[in-house]
């Protein structure tokens, strides 16, 4: 991809955006760092032009972006089924288990519209019941809310691992190991924890879980994944087949039998050539360093809220501690509205911001991109608010 061997101390280098500004919105999007993308570039325009003709292997593309996806989460290749983002992760699970009316489901109160919304969905729809809880980093006070919310119907624990809201990391292994115990099916939202901190589908404990590309793994738009155990993913009945996503489809014999791998959820024409610019991406931030990564991503954090803690009437929204957050940094600034701090901070110098309007917060994204410089600007403009 490059002649040069990127490291945690070039990586930065390789997003053309931290020159043009000082970019603290990888929560929302993540560039992709420059190898990367020309590898997607190259994959695109080979096989938009030269169609069936093409002389490039897509497929390996898509069968090495899979097995990267899979080494990531800690799963083997089959247990992962590619999709566009963790909102068709989301509703794949969704739409795929068999639901009753009055059938119940706990979530939190910071989720997502790619949560909340096919719930709301569901409850118009099937006349489930959702129960919404909020949200500690701390993991007896998470099972305590499960505990006072849950019943004999309840049939899915569904949350985001880091809420895009304040940012804390929930307890989610305790949070799903309770779930297992009372029989209740577990699916973790990973967007904004998978490549912010290490995330495996083991260690969680849960049935199903869903992540995207674009965000932390700084991949192309459109990708994402759902991974799942085995007998999870034989649990779910796809919504949608086609070519590709059945392993026997005999018309005479009356039988069409899903793949039990994640492949059931895949079929039809594609555009496949993003699959290498996501294997392009993971394959070089693999090169820098996971744990490295991860350690810069929560160093930085770790600075921002400090120097924001010093500044006159902000609240923090997101835990002080490592462990308890990722790399999302939500602030209230007294006597500001979010919108305020906004186009202060993009005006002053050109900073990126996220807002988080339910809490008139605003939020910043600390990332591999991300060095002490852009920090202690974010923290320059603040001060330079007035009281």
């Amino acid at each position: 991809m490059s002649p040069a061997t990127p490291t945690l101390e070039t990586a930065r280098e390789a997003f053309p955006v931290t020159r043009e500004c000082i970019y603290l919105n990888t929560g929302t999007y993540g560039p992709m760092p420059e190898p990367a993308l020309q590898e997607l570039l190259e994959a695109t325009a080979a096989a938009e032009r030269q169609g069936i003709a093409c002389t490039r292997d897509i497929m390996q593309d898509v069968n090495r972006a899979r097995q990267g996806l899979a080494a990531m989460v800690g799963v083997e290749p089959g247990q992962i089924a590619m999709s566009r983002n963790s909102t068709d992760g989301i509703n794949l699970v969704l739409a795929g288990l068999d639901w009753r009316p009055g059938d119940e489901v706990i979530t939190t109160d910071e989720e997502h519209e790619a949560m909340w919304h096919p719930l709301l969905y569901l409850r118009a729809t099937r006349g489930i019941v959702v129960h919404r809880i909020s949200v500690s980093p701390d993991a007896e006070t998470m099972v305590e809310r499960l505990r006072q919310v849950a019943s004999q119907r309840t049939k899915l624990l569904t949350f985001s691992h880091v809420p895009c809201e304040t940012g804390t990391r929930l307890p989610a292994a305790a949070m799903c190991r309770w779930a297992r115990e009372h029989g209740i099916a577990t699916m973790v939202d990973g967007a904004q924890s998978v490549g912010a901190v290490p995330v495996t589908l083991p260690e969680l404990g849960c049935d199903w879980l869903a992540g995207n590309g674009h965000k932390w793994l700084h991949g192309p738009k459109g990708t994402g994944f759902l991974a799942a155990t085995p007998e999870a993913m034989l649990a779910l009945r796809p919504a949608h087949v086609g070519a590709g996503s059945l392993a026997e489809a005999d018309w005479q014999a009356g039988r069409a039998v899903p793949h039990a791998t994640g492949e059931r959820f895949e079929y039809g024409s594609r555009d496949l050539a993003r699959w290498a610019g996501m294997h392009a991406s993971l394959d070089w931030m693999g090169v820098v360093g996971w744990p490295a990564i991860h350690a810069h991503i929560a160093r930085h954090a770790s600075a921002l809220k400090e120097g924001l803690l010093s500044l006159p009437g902000v609240r923090l929204l997101t835990p002080v501690a490592a462990e308890a957050s990722a790399g999302l940094v939500s602030f209230v600034i007294q006597g500001h509205s979010f919108q305020a701090v906004m186009d202060h901070a993009r005006s002053r110098r050109s900073i990126h911001l996220r807002p988080v309007p339910h809490y008139n917060a605003t939020r910043a994204a600390t990332s591999v991109l991300t060095n002490s410089g852009d920090v202690e600007a974010l923290l320059e403009v603040l001060r330079e608010l007035p009281a």
